[in-house]
């Protein structure tokens, strides 16, 4: 190969190996590339500021209202606690049915006009045997609780008010026919498979 050839190569490849060089000083130099997204402050007056930056209480406080609530047909629901570890929020009920016809439910939050009452507590299990008025409505989909593999009914959330605290309710934690003998957190999948569809919350 003559000389002159192999001077070519020789100054092509040195030439991509500076420009390939110089591409990476480029990033490094530029922090929109390698430095991560910072989010912009929150505004005092959204929503999402009160939620974090407003002090917690002890227990819900009687009679707060949050949301929607101006409509004349509303629920009741029961907060309770699942000690087996899933994600249903407690019991709804109709405000004309009896104390003890609620259902197990998940709640789907409407962050903006209204979230989970728990949210201005200092503990999540703060409002335990609590009832509230809910306004809002049942969604045509269910959400899977993958601690238990259960379906729930969900309840989109409009508004609420507090009502109080109360006795517990006489029912088992959790939809019908769950198997309240397995250990706690334990998963059901092995007996007591999924066998229709649903949506996910």
């Amino acid at each position: 190969m003559p000389a002159r050839l192999l001077s070519l190569l020789f100054l092509g490849t040195a030439a991509l190996l500076l420009g390939a060089g110089g591409a990476r000083a480029q990033m490094a130099a530029d922090t929109s590339i390698t430095a991560p997204p910072v989010a912009p402050p929150l505004k005092t007056n959204s929503p999402l500021y009160h939620l974090t930056y407003d002090p917690k209480l002890d227990i819900p406080q009687v009679g707060y209202r949050e949301g929607d609530t101006s409509g004349a047909v509303f629920f009741i629901a029961h907060r309770a606690i699942d000690t087996d570890g899933g994600q249903g929020f407690g019991w709804l009920r109709k405000s004309s049915d009896d104390r003890d016809d609620g259902t197990w439910f998940a709640l789907q939050e409407h962050p903006g006009l209204a979230v989970a009452p728990f949210r201005k507590l200092k503990t999540r299990d703060g409002d335990a045997d609590w009832e509230y008025k809910f306004w809002g409505h049942y969604a045509t989909y269910k959400a899977y609780d993958p601690h238990l593999d259960e379906l729930l009914p969900v309840f989109v959330l409009q508004g609420y008010e507090v009502i109080g605290q109360t006795a517990p309710l006489r029912q088992p934690i959790g939809p019908p026919g769950r198997p309240h003998s397995r250990p706690s957190g334990a998963s059901s999948r092995s007996s007591n498979p999924i066998q229709g569809g649903g949506g996910i919350d």
